[in-house]
């Protein structure tokens, strides 16, 4: 390899030449260290160790890998990574500069389809894995033994962190600023030629006497209008059925704005609407006419069809006035919108130069060919679209503007309010992106009541030993932790009693910068001046708005991720789970624990803590009937109303009303019933206010707390069975008075306010019972 690499620098330089004598005594014959992978989505470190095993086993024969300390260590760290585990990617800088010393002679690391593991690095939002790059970059230099790194990039290195932060790309940047560019970009007219050469013009051999014509007549009209542009006549035939001017647009939009070479032949071959390839099968070419693809329709490509104008592209600004600009005047006719995309693509590409939005190239660019006729047609529409104020012209650089711009610097406001905030993270996310409930599924499907965990964000600032959920429904409380300070003890329930579940989070630094970012575009949104009347800022602000909400969200569920974060403290022990399936699990058999106790009741209109209206009113039916017609069969109720359904589901089914001996009366419930807990601490509470009267909230709070967790709905309809049951031994007091006669109204009272209602048991026995009686 070494002699073929010879041989073509002398042929191609010269055997005298200053390069290849240079070549011939700077270069070890020995050659380096080849390691050359291909990126993936995967960490850098991966794709390291890769490419280094694949240089090993070509530099070296396999009796001298195995005597080789630095290649087994390579090959232990392949294992443990097709083994799922992490690997310290610390050790790589020492590894490289262990094997490169090792070979005597150097390592020529090549990385293709970098923009991978960057793409990687960046829907990971962590930092620490492209620190690598920086830590080779830095190894010693030794003309001995160098490590010569080339990475292969579709795009700039920053334009993959898009998705990061500010602070992050700041980050990014600095890795990069290690590194030297070698960008490779073709001119316009090299791309032209490219588009030449990959369109198929065989079938047009009729027409090509035609084509040749339009192409020579197109030159003469755009030889002054794009001065140092490399086109010709010949350029111009190749790339028919484009417009010579699309052909010149296009491959700077993909450079500026997408995905350059991919991104332009995505363009010509694929099928997606508004495209090349889709141009071509709807239009026909008639006797007279030669159509051709114009840029108000790669416009509609790039920004209708494609999505462009997202909040990461550069130059946002221009984007969102000519996208809002466009939007607004839909009503217009069909030939001035395309005028106005194509100002707008022209405006998008160049602020000074030859491909400028002159009046002359904008109607040039309308035109199927070069002729009066159809550029004075163009003229006057440009006149009527300035007359509207819908585009204005730069006289000094004779240059029409779709967009008039803005003075609002919207990341000049975001650093100053990130710099200026002072709250702790807990605080910003309590306030800012507060958690919604999480219900215990398997749970619940299976008991009948609905159970979920309270969730919120804590810190250090925060005494475990006195969490309390904030309402009395929920059934325990799942604690997110946002410090860096891991705490000593946990807990196992929260101080009214609820199971208490807490979650470390991961990547925390990161966190603290989407939080921030988010709660910034936040205030600017609401309190800055200047957006009332700039709306381009205005729409800015919103679109990054949208996207640093989402990536908030995303990086929130990448931090408390089950598989990455390895604490879990559950019920105060350190509790080892592999994925959310297992958290979820987890919380339902927390439930099956703490709440063995609760009744069964399949009823979704009354097991509930506030029921519908619908549901009230059935309660209060279903009370009143229990309280006049306690001796009829269904309780006198009739149809099948919802008073109906809760009167078999709590009542009928369970056996607390039935009939014995041809008489229907309110009993316990049956052994199987489900409900029999909740019987037995209603009929316990009643029975033991034997000294004094208590309150029925007393019953409410030990029904409510573990390991009963009743939900309130069901709670009057069992009171009511119970002191009709114990009709002759129990007393009933309204603000301390007796009440003779329960009534409908007494229980309505008693739903909304328990502690105004007290019972006291009386023991009716011997003479006292005749008496009574």
């Amino acid at each position: 390899m070494h002699r073929t690499a010879l041989s073509i620098a002398e042929e191609a330089l010269g055997r005298e030449s200053n390069i290849y004598q240079s070549i011939q005594e700077k270069t070890n014959s020995v050659g380096l260290i080849r390691a050359v992978a291909t990126g993936q989505r995967e960490p850098i470190s991966h794709t390291v160790i890769r490419a280094l095993l694949i240089g090993v086993n070509n530099f070296w024969n396999l009796t001298e890998i195995n005597n080789i300390n630095v290649v087994q260590k390579l090959l232990d760290l392949e294992i443990e990574i097709n083994a799922g585990r992490a690997v310290d990617s610390k050790e790589i800088p020492s590894l490289v500069l262990e094997l490169a010393q090792e070979s005597q002679t150097g390592i020529l690391l090549v990385i293709d389809e970098l923009g991978k593991n960057l793409e990687y690095a960046s829907h990971e939002q962590g930092a620490e894995d492209l620190y690598v790059l920086q830590q080779l970059a830095e190894l010693p230099k030794d003309s001995k033994t160098p490590v010569y790194i080339l990475g292969i990039l579709h795009q700039a290195f920053a334009e993959y962190g898009q998705r990061l932060a500010a602070v992050q790309r700041n980050e990014w940047a600095k890795i990069q600023g290690r590194f030297e560019d070698i960008p490779f970009a073709e001119s316009s007219g090299q791309m032209m030629r490219l588009i030449g050469q990959a369109i198929d013009s065989s079938a047009s051999e009729k027409i090509s006497c035609a084509i040749h014509s339009n192409a020579q007549e197109w030159f003469q009209h755009l030889e002054s209008q794009i001065i140092g542009e490399e086109v010709t006549d010949k350029v111009i035939e190749a790339v028919y059925p484009l417009h010579p001017l699309s052909a010149l647009v296009l491959p700077t939009l993909c450079q500026r704005y997408a995905q350059n070479d991919r991104s332009l032949f995505t363009f010509l071959t694929s099928s997606e609407p508004l495209s090349f390839r889709n141009f071509l099968e709807e239009v026909t070419v008639a006797d007279d006419s030669f159509p051709t693809l114009k840029l108000y329709r790669i416009y509609d490509y790039f920004i209708e069809a494609a999505g462009m104008g997202l909040a990461s592209r550069p130059n946002l600004q221009r984007w969102v006035e000519i996208q809002d600009l466009i939007s607004d005047v839909k009503r217009l006719e069909e030939d001035s919108l395309r005028v106005l995309k194509t100002i707008g693509i022209l405006n998008l590409i160049t602020i000074t130069g030859s491909m400028r939005a002159t009046r002359t190239l904008v109607c040039l660019a309308m035109c199927d060919s070069p002729s009066a006729a159809q550029i004075n047609y163009w003229q006057e529409i440009i006149d009527k679209l300035l007359n509207q104020n819908l585009i204005t012209h730069r006289r000094q650089l004779d240059e029409l503007r779709i967009w008039q711009g803005s003075d609002f610097n919207v990341d000049s406001e975001l650093s100053n309010y990130i710099e200026q905030e002072r709250s702790p993270l807990v605080k910003l996310l309590s306030l800012h992106r507060p958690l919604r409930p999480l219900v215990a599924q398997r749970h619940s499907y299976q008991k009948g009541t609905l159970r979920y965990f309270e969730r919120h964000y804590l810190d250090k600032s925060h005494d475990l030993q006195q969490l309390s959920c904030s309402s009395v429904d929920a059934d325990g409380f799942v604690g997110y932790w946002v410090d860096e300070e891991i705490p000593d003890a946990v807990p196992s329930t929260t101080s009214d009693g609820k199971p208490l579940v807490i979650l470390s989070a991961a990547n925390l630094a990161i966190l603290r910068i989407r939080t921030l970012e988010f709660v910034a575009l936040n205030n600017i949104k609401k309190t800055a001046k200047e957006l009332q009347t700039d709306g381009v800022a205005r729409k800015e602000v919103n679109y990054r708005l949208l996207e640093a909400e989402q990536s908030l969200d995303e990086n929130l569920s990448q931090s408390f991720s089950i598989g990455i974060n390895q604490r879990c403290w559950v019920e105060g022990k350190l509790t080892k789970l592999n994925n959310v399936t297992d958290f979820n699990s987890k919380l339902s058999d927390i439930c099956d624990q703490v709440y063995h106790q609760s009744p069964i009741l399949w009823n979704e209109l009354i097991n509930r803590r506030d029921l519908t209206s619908q549901g009230t009113k059935a309660r209060r039916e279903l009370i009143q009937a229990m309280l006049e017609h306690q001796n009829e069969e269904r309780l006198g109720l009739e149809g099948y109303g919802p008073e109906v359904c809760m009167y078999y589901s709590l009542l009928e089914q369970t056996g607390i009303h039935q009939q014995e001996d041809d008489y229907w009366d309110f009993l316990p419930p049956l052994e199987d019933s489900g409900l029999n807990s909740l019987w037995e601490v209603v009929e316990d509470f009643c029975l033991s206010a034997t000294e004094k009267s208590q309150t029925f909230d007393l019953v409410y709070q030990r029904l409510a707390a573990p390991p009963y967790g009743v939900k309130q709905g069901a709670i009057p309809v069992i009171i009511a069975a119970v002191l009709l049951y114990h009709a002759d031994d129990l007393g009933v007091y309204q603000d301390g008075t007796f009440i003779p006669v329960l009534g409908t109204e007494h229980f309505e009272l008693l739903v909304k306010y328990p502690e105004r209602f007290a019972v006291k048991y009386f023991a009716v026995l011997g003479l006292r019972a005749e008496v009574f009686k």
